[in-house]
């Protein structure tokens, strides 16, 4: 990825906010000092308690573009913020050097000239005493270490798949070496582990070789484990490595957003009984793991184009119920977002083996699966909260008097009976990050959907990433984090909008997020341009193209049309125009004067036309549940319907789902619709043209909303297409072929063009 915009715009932000130092620029007083140490517990259990360890830590400092620097320390916790700090050699204008450290997470700063500076390489931050600051964590540096050397995966054919890799391991700074017989490497698959017994061990040169042939395609890992004479062991290697027939990326990839308990029953024994007082469009509906795997399994998410899952929250959520937001209605937690428990899955979605089996299936399929990763808030009846209560926040509720949603973002509660989780607590930054590796690292989940990112304090992003890039991609092999920062679009051009851009960027980057829903997209197009007419098809194309410009390069941006959060695409044209502005008019409010299916063939076809765009462009759209073929439902719980087969949809149901089919299948085969630049072709109200290029892959999408189907003549130049190049629509099979730089074909009304050669 490039990440080159997001580094430098990092480094800036981080010289401009340095801060004061958690205590007055002297020396801490003992007790001062003391304080400290009792708010870190987090030291590593390997050091045996013996906090007298001291290990070499490397730094690296690079001054930023066009600044002169002389002198640059290093000082934190371990030292009592001593100032001057530990002096890092100057060499040839980079500073470097070790600090003796001893293990467990420590907050530090850098004295760059005088000035306490965070340290823009540092992978982790840490609140000391409400202050931000760079974080460390060090290992107990008696134990051995494992390091990749190289590693390297072939495939001939299906089912000759095969890794190589080499190993080497270091003895810890005490001397005692690595027993040699102790090096063993064990193939991890589909939750089954299976001893290398070729492994090769060369105590010479302090190296494990393994070479396993004759694999199937899927997801696999290679664990190597050692311990020294001593016993001590090394933090085990993990080699994760996927065998397939051509190499998967996010840029492009369809995403499918599931919500279990909504999508459909595959096993009834696993049902939570109806439960008194509740609404049973707020209640638990029998949707399991099981149900998911068999939709998986006889390919219905294949037919989509689907490369990833994104899975609701899984954890144990309470077994009562509770006040929903108008104070009047009860609700459970079928949606997952109130989790009771850190590293348990609830029994009513199927239970743990169950959606090991789920996960099992979908890399069968070549398909990734992302974790709904709530790191806002939890459940009052949550373990750490009953625990740990000093690690949460309890006060105001968003959107309250005094408790803006803006202003509070930080500390206020989404409702009184889920505390906020305080990320400035050193102890429980520790915890949640070990709770997301165990999660990565037990179910083999491929990534994580981090909630309500904006919420938390910005060192979430990154302690997590840290945290999970040590532990699982030695390989290369990225653990993807994609976030939920909730913003708006206002009406006025991509200047007065710079606050949505930059919100959504700031938690993006290779030390934080790889990518992010796209917020300002959704406000400006699908319910303006889609299911309204009160923008034509000239405004959807400026702001994808500014999609394309504003973000950080190499994020993975998500497009939709609608989520768990909005109401159903379909809904929203059936009653535009009966509201106010832009209001779509949809009667009543959650829980009575609902809306109703749809009667009018409208709606689909501009749900159809809506799907066609969002599956075109880059990115990595969203597929919500029931988009395929065009479910309804307004707000929330009404957005959350059964998911149904196939047999149980109407005519126009069924016609959107095969277009979307369609449309996704395109996506799927097509190089150019995946990762192709956005060029423009042709845009007004009622047309939009545009050319997807990767390289020497092209296709052109063409859409309208015109009443009457329309012919148009498509200069296709800046598409590199020559004249000659026969194209044919992935939809209607028609073709046309480019002649004197054009290309000649028809719109349907309402309907799109997929034309690729």
């Amino acid at each position: 990825m490039n990440w080159l915009r997001s580094s430098l715009a990092l480094s800036s932000v981080l010289f401009a906010s340095a801060c004061s130092p958690p205590r007055p620029l002297t020396d801490a007083s003992p007790d001062t000092r003391d304080d400290r140490v009792a708010q870190d517990s987090s030291i590593d259990a390997a050091s045996d308690g013996a906090t007298s360890i001291r290990c070499p830590v490397p730094f690296v400092f690079r001054p930023p573009s066009g600044r002169t620097v002389t002198r640059v320390e290093v000082t934190g916790e371990w030292n009592g913020w001593a100032n001057p700090g530990v002096s890092l050699r100057n060499e040839g204008g980079v500073f470097r050097g070790d600090v003796s450290i001893p293990p467990g997470f420590h907050g530090y700063k850098l004295l760059v000239d005088g000035e306490w500076t965070l340290d823009p390489d540092a992978a982790r931050r840490k609140y000391v005493d409400g202050v931000e600051n760079s974080g460390v964590r060090v290992e107990d540096c008696r134990r051995p270490t494992l390091a990749r050397v190289s590693s390297a995966v072939e495939r001939a054919s299906a089912g000759q798949g095969r890794i190589r890799a080499v190993v080497r391991w270091t003895d810890g700074v005490d001397g005692v070496a690595v027993d040699p017989g102790s090096v063993r490497a064990t193939l991890r698959r589909d939750g089954a582990n299976t001893p290398i017994t070729t492994a090769m061990v060369d105590a010479g040169a302090r190296t494990v070789s393994v070479d396993v042939p004759s694999l199937a395609d899927g997801k696999y890992t290679v664990l190597v484990e050692a311990r020294d004479r001593s016993g001590r062991e090394a933090v085990p290697l993990r080699l994760v490595f996927w065998v397939e027939a051509e190499p998967f990326d996010w840029q492009g990839a369809t995403i499918y957003m599931a919500m279990i308990d909504r999508f459909a029953n595959g096993d009834r024994s696993n049902d939570a009984r109806p439960t008194s007082g509740v609404d049973p469009r707020a209640d638990y509906q029998g949707g399991d793991f099981q149900g998911l795997r068999a939709r998986i399994a006889d390919g219905t998410l294949d037919r989509l184009g689907v490369r990833a899952i994104w899975l609701a929250p899984v954890n144990r959520n309470p077994d009562g119920a509770f006040l929903a937001s108008n104070g009047r209605n009860r609700v459970m937690g079928y949606h997952g977002y109130w989790p009771t428990r850190a590293r348990e899955v609830d029994p009513r979605l199927g239970g743990a083996e169950a959606l090991r089996e789920l996960i099992a299936e979908a890399h069968r399929h070549g398909i990734r699966v992302l974790q709904d990763f709530v790191v806002n808030h939890v459940h009052r009846e949550h373990e750490y909260f009953r625990a740990h209560p000093e690690w949460f926040r309890t006060g105001c509720v968003c959107g309250t008097d005094g408790c803006d949603w803006t202003g509070r973002r930080l500390d206020c509660l989404f409702t009184e009976y889920l505390p906020d989780v305080n990320w400035s607590v050193a102890p429980l930054v520790e915890q949640l990050a070990d709770d997301a590796a165990f999660w990565i690292g037990d179910f083999d989940f491929d990534g994580l959907r981090v909630d309500a990112v904006k919420h938390v304090e910005d060192i979430a992003v990154y302690n997590l990433r840290a945290r999970l890039h040590e532990e699982f991609e030695a390989t290369g092999v990225r653990v993807f984090l994609t976030g939920e920062t909730a913003m708006g679009w206002g009406d006025c051009g991509v200047d007065c909008n710079r606050n949505e851009y930059d919100t959504i960027n700031r938690y993006m980057g290779p030390r934080a997020l790889d990518g992010q829903a796209d917020f300002v997209l959704y406000h400006a197009v699908p319910y303006r341009v889609f299911s309204s007419d009160a923008r034509g098809l000239i405004h959807a194309d400026y702001w994808t193209q500014q999609s394309q410009r504003q973000y950080v390069p190499g994020s993975v941006m998500t497009a939709y049309v609608g989520s768990h959060d909005t109401a159903r695409m379909v809904t929203l044209s059936t009653y535009r125009g009966q509201g106010p502005g832009l209001d779509p008019g949809i009667p009543g409010n959650q829980w009575d004067n609902v809306a109703q299916a749809p009667t009018s063939a409208d709606a689909y076809a501009r749900h159809r036309l809506a799907m066609s765009w969002v599956l075109t462009i880059p990115g990595a759209p969203l597929l919500y549940y029931g988009d395929e073929y065009g479910e309804w439902g307004g707000a929330d719980p009404n957005n959350r319907r059964m998911w149904r087969e196939p047999s149980m949809l109407s005519p126009d149901e069924t016609a959107t789902l095969a277009h979307v089919r369609a449309v996704g299948f395109a996506r799927r085969s097509l190089v150019a619709l995946q990762r192709g630049e956005y060029i423009s072709l042709a845009a007004t109200e009622e047309t939009l043209v545009f050319a997807r290029r990767a390289g020497t892959d092209v296709a052109i999408v063409a859409l309208s909303k015109a009443g009457a189907d329309r012919t148009v003549d498509i200069s296709v130049g800046a598409a590199g297409l020559r004249d000659g190049v026969v194209l044919r629509d992935r939809l209607s099979m028609a073709t046309a072929t480019v002649a004197s730089g054009s290309v000649r074909f028809t719109i349907p009304s309402w309907g799109a063009v997929i034309l690729a050669p």
